[in-house]
């Protein structure tokens, strides 16, 4: 069986002879293939029994399934939130402990993820690593349950122990996380080939013999290993511009959010600029510092500034970013006039970003792609995936959040030409000594 990234299964546990109407398979019959045994509907985690291969001591894991739940994000099942991007070629994922009384390698799935980590690293053991194929919840036919849809296939490629809280109460865990690398598929037609899985399971078949069966991508990444990882990493070239109905397709949870971050700064909407420059700095990402905001009077068109560092000691270089913010309600469009006033401040080597709880206009997408401005845009929708990252990573609740931002927001309040953030003795002084000290500046 050959399938498609995006393509939806349904998780029915009655074996079906053919595709249900309008053409939805079964997720149990794909992950059955050939063999007698279809994955667990239950498990998060779960992977194909070990097979050994004959003359071979090392036990072969055919493949590791995830499954990924969007529905249940922030709630008592699920108190974290997961990142799927297959058009990135990139996933965060979070593993199966749940308990403050449990060290996550103990967590079945954990355990499993731990156990399998040196398959990946070692040169000689990758031939007999296991795919990682994970799978998203879809809401179908109006429901919620019994649907999910293929997201791609990789390798974990970072580990790392993360702290949780406990939702409804002051204690918190520990949970593994994983970070995984999404391969392409483009030699195959963007089909990815279900009997690669079916070989894997197959113990008369040697882990040679089923790697010419495998995607181009997978025996590239066996045989050079990390370096090639970039090179193999899925990526999707997308239309640039989004219209405003998918911006607003997003969960009615994000929305009450968004509404909320609108109410709470609607008496000074300025304050706003604190909390953007915290998500513009997690969005752009490693490297990405917040500076200041600028005083009302001072700003022109300028909210926040922060720097970006590219590199390290002798090999760094420094870049300012310069920020908008608007709050607005989250069906509000930004328009060209918004970010021209950015644009019209940005000076060769800076970069700009513009963050707001509305959306962007198709006409202002348009005008900054065909006259390629290096600015990021952030609409209400990412602001609100990142909110809720935040909310959950740091068990603060929103209005915590929103208030000490307001404080940032005040005791940072600037009246400084940009480039003073390249100022390396200003800016460390600033970070290290505090906003209050700095205030002068």
């Amino acid at each position: 069986m050959k399938i498609r990234i995006g393509e939806v299964f349904r998780v029915s546990r009655v074996r079906d002879v053919a595709p249900a109407p309008g053409g939805t398979r079964s997720y149990l019959d794909l992950t059955r293939g050939s063999h007698g045994t279809s994955a667990d509907v239950n498990k998060g985690i779960w992977a194909y029994k070990d097979i050994s291969e004959v003359g071979e001591d090392r036990p072969r894991t055919p493949a590791v399934l995830l499954h990924s739940n969007p529905f249940k994000e922030g709630s008592d099942v699920s108190p974290w939130i997961d990142v799927v991007e297959p058009d990135l070629g990139y996933a965060f994922y979070n593993g199966d402990n749940r308990s403050s009384g449990r060290p996550p390698a103990e967590a079945p799935g954990n355990a499993l993820l731990f156990r399998l980590q040196s398959m990946y690293t070692d040169p000689a053991r990758r031939k007999y690593a296991p795919p990682v194929l994970l799978f998203t919840q879809e809401q179908a036919a109006g429901r919620r349950k019994g649907y999910r849809s293929f997201s791609g296939y990789g390798i974990p490629t970072r580990y790392m122990v993360v702290s949780q809280r406990e939702r409804g109460t002051n204690r918190y865990f520990t949970n593994l996380a994983v970070e995984l690398s999404l391969f392409r598929l483009e030699a195959e037609d963007e089909k990815f080939d279900w009997g690669w899985i079916d070989k894997r399971r197959d113990a008369v078949l040697t882990a040679d013999a089923v790697l010419r069966s495998a995607p181009l991508a997978w025996r590239t990444w066996v045989v050079e290993g990390e370096p090639a990882i970039e090179k193999c990493r899925r990526r999707v070239a997308r239309h640039r511009v989004v219209s405003k109905e998918s911006q607003l397709d997003f969960p009615e949870g994000d929305r009450a959010l968004l509404e909320e971050v609108a109410a709470r700064f609607s008496d000074d909407p300025h304050a706003f600029e604190g909390l953007a420059s915290l998500v513009a700095q997690r969005v752009i990402g490693h490297g990405c510092r917040r500076a200041w905001v600028t005083r009302r009077s001072a700003d022109g068109g300028v909210d926040f500034v922060c720097r970006l560092d590219v590199g390290s000691e002798f090999s760094r270089m420094a870049a300012v970013v310069l920020g908008q913010a608007k709050c607005v309600a989250p069906a509000s469009s930004v328009s060209g006039r918004d970010l021209a006033r950015l644009v019209a401040r940005l000076q060769r080597g800076w970069f700009g970003v513009f963050v707001t709880t509305g959306v962007f206009s198709p006409a202002t997408q348009q005008e900054l792609y065909e006259d390629r401005y290096p600015v990021v845009l952030i609409n209400g929708k990412r602001l609100a995936r990142e909110l809720r990252t935040l909310l959950v990573f740091e068990g603060a609740s929103l209005l915590d959040l929103l208030e000490r931002e307001r404080r940032w927001y005040e005791l940072n309040l600037r009246s400084l030409d940009p480039t003073r953030a390249l100022d390396d003795l200003m800016f460390n002084q600033q970070l290290t000594v505090g906003p209050e000290a700095g205030a002068g500046l």
